[in-house]
């Protein structure tokens, strides 16, 4: 077979191609075929023995690949122009900063993936892989599998757009595996189907017999997930006991957020969890800062919630700044805290465990304000003092239920939620921003992974975001209440709490260190 040449465009448009069941959901039946094309040039050129080897030339079509899949991915970078709730920003700097964003992210991110392509190059060359060519494939998906697992390792790693399993998030007969072997297991089966298929066409013209045989594999696999997510989705929920949920969603603008003072957003905040309550809330979640000040010692604001807590008799879970002392200095942490019914203000506040860079902190401080002090300056406190990242689970114990608290980057985290979950937490509960991303697919990638978090921990997830989505889904990942992006409102529902621990919240990500070996 004459081999297939690399076109570094060809090869490009193959890996935005990829991307877009999972930025776009309703194209979800093309992630079964997203890797497909570029499984068949990477295959035919892998098998080709008349070209030399040169796994250098492996590494940049990999790259190549990988610079169309992310620029794709995280093209909703775009709508955080103008930056405007960063002081002293001009429109010039603002699009300078989303195009080494939109472009800068994705080339950091594809020159790790393109590892794979260049370990895959010397795979190809091993006696057992000659003798069963047919390991390619699953070499491929495994590989896939592995650097997306990576992209939550780091603070450089940004996991929105390599778990291929976000494009499942509405297809629930097919990502429900996920309880078992978590969502990494649905990314290497939906990476094994595109391979495979992709194999099945490079062995097309030589051998239908063969070509039939991967694909009928290929149809296989997708059945074996297919039956195990049957099984997780069917399978009954033993609930010892119900709550009944809201959903605040005040909709400020991020600049709106950032200069309005707490005492103005409070005002829309108490008035709809006041409507939650009339309607039947015993638990009401606040957005991620809905109050931008702090809410510890005495306050007006904190008094109003006390009260409205103690009125409507429910639980008051809002997000908001705190203070501690760590190390002979204050620090602020981004924080979720509890109100009860009896008027106190829980002892335990959940923290944010996971920051988002450049946004409440730098990384590697000295080298970016040293060599891009614009980066440096999109990070939110400016008053001098920092921002620390929490440590624990800090389950908030009720009397109508254990919650597990999250707040926004947290939830694409999956360690994060099954650590919530083995640590006692029978339901999520998730305070979010996202007022920088509008209504782009930012939005929908993110409530996304709260999608998965449900269905690997089989826990009811209570999201509440400042400017959308809002959602309130099952322990199975059904959405039962949701508040559409840049619209005010709230949403109540009535969820099961579950006490049952899943395989995967059990096991963990142990899938993916048997795709390492």
């Amino acid at each position: 077979m004459k081999p297939c040449r690399f076109r570094g465009a060809l090869v490009f448009l193959t890996g935005a191609f990829a991307a877009l069941p999972v930025v776009f959901t309703q194209l979800s039946f093309l992630a079964f075929f997203a890797l497909t094309p570029f499984s068949y040039l990477l295959f035919s050129e892998l098998s080709a023995q008349v070209l030399p080897f040169r796994p250098r030339r492996y590494y940049w079509t990999g790259f190549s690949f990988c610079m169309g899949y992310f620029m794709v991915a995280f093209h909703w970078f775009v709508y955080l122009y103008p930056l405007d709730f960063v002081g002293g920003m001009t429109p010039v700097l603002a699009i300078l900063i989303i195009l080494l964003a939109c472009i800068g992210l994705p080339l950091l991110q594809s020159a790790g993936f393109a590892f794979l392509f260049w370990g895959m190059a010397h795979l190809s060359r091993t006696r057992i892989v000659r003798r069963v060519p047919l390991l390619l494939p699953f070499l491929l998906a495994a590989g896939w599998t592995v650097f997306a697992f990576t992209q939550t390792l780091t603070w450089a790693g940004v996991p929105f757009g390599a778990q291929l399993a976000l494009s499942q998030q509405k297809n629930l007969l097919f990502l429900s595996s996920a309880s078992f072997f978590g969502s990494y297991f649905v990314t290497f089966v939906i990476a094994l189907c595109g391979a495979l298929l992709g194999y099945a066409l490079l062995l097309l013209r030589a051998s239908r017999k063969r070509a039939a045989f991967v694909s009928l594999l290929a149809c296989g696999v997708f059945l074996l997930n297919f039956g195990l997510s049957a099984i997780a989705y069917f399978r009954p929920l033993e609930a010892q006991s119900t709550v009944s949920a809201a959903v605040l969603q005040g909709n400020f603008s991020s600049s709106e957020k950032w200069s309005a003072n707490g005492e103005s957003a409070s005002v829309v905040y108490l008035s709809l969890a006041r409507e939650a309550a009339e309607a039947g809330a015993e638990l009401v979640v606040w957005p991620e800062t809905a109050i931008t000040t702090h809410l510890q010692g005495s306050s007006v604001i904190r008094e109003r919630i006390k009260s409205l807590a103690v009125e409507t008799g429910t639980y008051q879970i809002v997000g908001a700044f705190s203070y501690t002392e760590k190390d002979g200095k204050t620090v602020r942490q981004n924080s979720l805290y509890l109100f009860t019914p009896t008027g106190e203000v829980g002892d335990i506040l959940y923290h944010k465990r996971h920051l988002v860079p450049f946004g409440e902190f730098v990384p590697m401080e000295n080298v970016i304000r040293t060599l891009f002090p614009a980066l440096a300056g999109l990070e939110m406190l400016k008053d001098g003092t920092s921002l620390y990242p929490g440590e624990s689970a800090a389950i908030f114990e009720t009397s109508i239920g254990n919650f597990g608290g999250l707040i926004c980057f947290d939830t694409i985290y999956e360690s994060l939620a099954r650590d919530s979950a083995a640590s006692g937490a029978e339901l999520f509960v998730i305070g979010t921003n996202d007022s920088w991303f509008l209504d782009s697919a930012a939005v929908y990638m993110h409530n996304g992974q709260a999608i998965l978090r449900a269905v690997e921990n089989r826990r009811g997830v209570v999201r509440a975001a400042n400017t959308g989505i809002s959602s309130i889904m099952t322990p199975k990942g059904e959405i039962l209440k949701e508040i559409e992006p840049l619209i005010r409102g709230y949403a109540v529902a009535e969820l099961p709490l579950q006490s049952e621990t899943t395989l995967y919240t059990q096991i963990g990500d142990i899938f993916v260190l048997l795709c390492q070996l």
